[in-house]
């Protein structure tokens, strides 16, 4: 069973309020600048009136998304975000499970995909809240990504009309959706560096990434147990944040180009290419282990398997 993003940010919200003090988390300010000061750094804000204010710190991390205005100001020849050739069209929809219940499938390719997984137990009724990932291949996109621009099922369900299994309903399941959102498959090229003195990038700031492997959000998780640990074991903030950019750049980036060829996605795209008019054994597409192996290779350049020679 998956868990809500926006249900994991509400515990992340209430226990550094808990632990830091309702006053210490202001949520309406958006960063225009920061300086370096001898001990610390200056912050400059501005407030969703247009009221500016400043704060002070030993350091500043700037984990302000795909769209960070630090990292803008860092590198403001960057432009916007890269454009993957692929949109996608996100949702919930109540209904019933399917295979196990706790079940997360993907079908198709690169071009046309389709991904659920439920993330809320079955209720009284027997239906659990079902997430899901329509994908389709768009040469371009004449639209600036937006993560609350409203999405036509018109624009894709005609592709997916025939998508009926006797373990899920694609169509119907879409057509069930309480909202649709419409999200540009997009990402940012690796940067030269994070660390400028007593700041730093983290999370999409830093590495934006296409979400694939479900390593956009697990990344940044990573980014600030390495943080943490670099702050432990440099008292120099300013040695303690080049730790961090050393440990977690060149980790990151390779992610970010792997997600550019399908990650462990990328079977399914093999599959497509070995047998484009199906196939009734998955021993007749991929030889023994193959699978395996793009697995466990994916695994350990995200973090989340040691290497052969770490592990022994």
């Amino acid at each position: 069973m998956s868990l809500p993003r926006g249900a994991l940010q509400g515990v992340l919200f209430d226990a550094a309020v808990a632990r830091l003090g309702p006053d210490r988390v202001i949520c309406d300010r958006r960063m225009v600048g920061h300086e370096d000061h001898a001990g610390g750094v200056a912050v400059r804000l501005v407030d969703a009136a247009g009221q500016a204010h400043e704060a002070t710190a030993d350091m500043l991390i700037a984990a302000d998304g795909i769209h960070s205005g630090a990292r803008a100001r860092l590198f403001p020849d960057e432009g916007p975000p890269v454009y993957g050739g692929r949109i996608l069209w996100r949702a919930t929809t109540v209904a019933m499970p399917f295979l196990t219940g706790a079940s997360m499938i993907m079908a198709g390719h690169q071009d046309q995909k389709f991904v659920a997984y439920p993330i809320s137990p079955p209720a009284a009724d027997g239906r659990q809240r079902i997430n899901w990932i329509a994908e389709l291949r768009i040469a371009e996109s004449l639209k600036r990504e937006d993560w609350n621009r409203a999405g036509d099922p018109a624009d894709f369900l005609p592709r997916f009309a025939d998508w009926r299994f006797d373990w899920l309903d694609v169509p119907g399941l879409i057509a069930g959706a309480e909202a649709i959102y419409e999200f540009p498959l997009v990402d940012r090229d690796p940067l030269p560096r994070w660390s400028h003195g007593r700041m730093t990038l983290l999370g999409d700031a830093a590495h934006a990434m296409y979400p694939i492997g479900s390593n956009g959000a697990s990344q940044a998780i990573l980014d600030a147990r390495a943080l943490v640990r670099a702050l432990a074991a440099h008292p120099d903030p300013v040695d303690a944040l080049a730790a961090y950019e050393a440990e977690r750049l060149p980790a990151t980036a390779a992610i970010v180009r792997a997600n550019r060829g399908n990650g462990p996605e990328q079977c399914m795209q093999m599959a497509q290419e070995r047998a484009p008019n199906g196939f009734a054994r998955i021993e007749d597409v991929f030889a023994p282990g193959e699978l395996e192996a793009i697995a466990a290779r994916y695994k350990v350049l995200t973090g989340l398997k040691l290497k052969p020679e770490a592990a022994a």
